[in-house]
Parts: C-alpha cells; sequence; structure tokens
C-alpha cells in the first residue's frame, strides 16, 4: 500500500521550472520589442494623426501591462523560484518532517 503515497517528482518539478522559464523568456523578448517598437514610432516625424494616436495608445497599454512580467520580483519569477525552493528542499520535507511521516505511518 505504500506505493499509493503521493510524493513529488523531482524531474517534473524540473521540467514545470524549464518551462516556467521559457515562458518567462517570451514574456521578456516581448517586452524588450514591444518598448523598441514603441520608442522607434515616438521618433517618426512623419508619422501624424489618428493611426499615430492609436497605435501610440495600443503600445502604451501593452507596454504598461508587460511591465508587470518584466524584470525581477514579476509572478513568474516569483513561480520559478518557488518551485525550484520546493524542488531543493522537497528531500529534506520526506526525510524528517515529523507530521509527514506520521501521515505516511497512516497509509502503510
Amino acid at each position: 500500500m505504500s506505493d499509493t503515497f503521493f510524493k513529488c517528482d523531482g524531474a517534473e518539478m524540473r521540467v514545470i521550472k524549464n518551462m516556467l522559464s521559457q515562458a518567462q523568456n517570451y514574456m521578456d523578448d516581448a517586452y524588450t520589442a514591444a518598448t523598441s517598437l514603441q520608442t522607434e514610432l515616438q521618433k517618426k516625424e512623419n508619422w501624424t494623426g489618428k493611426s499615430e494616436l492609436v497605435a501610440e495608445a495600443f503600445l502604451d497599454l501593452l507596454v504598461q501591462y508587460q511591465t508587470d512580467f518584466y524584470g525581477e520580483g514579476n509572478p513568474q519569477e516569483l513561480a520559478i523560484s518557488a518551485v525550484k525552493e520546493l524542488n531543493d528542499n522537497v528531500a529534506d520535507f520526506y526525510d524528517n518532517f515529523t507530521d509527514y511521516k506520521t501521515l505516511k505511518e497512516f497509509t502503510e
């Protein structure tokens, strides 16, 4: 019956961490591209009128929301850190946490 007791799989957690990291890289690249385009559009002297205002408004909103997922302390980065910390400490949890050992005894 001990085979039915749940235990975190370190390999799966590494896969999740890598996927979160890849997603963060995509978000960082998107932010960089958006701010670069925003800067380029602001330098255009011959582009005026409604189309300029709409494009700038759209980019301003896009950059505003992307800023929340860019740089240190963003939710994605915090999730990556939490998964890494869990992975680093999961063996200690299973080996040393008294409540876990007690719970495991009930299932065996």
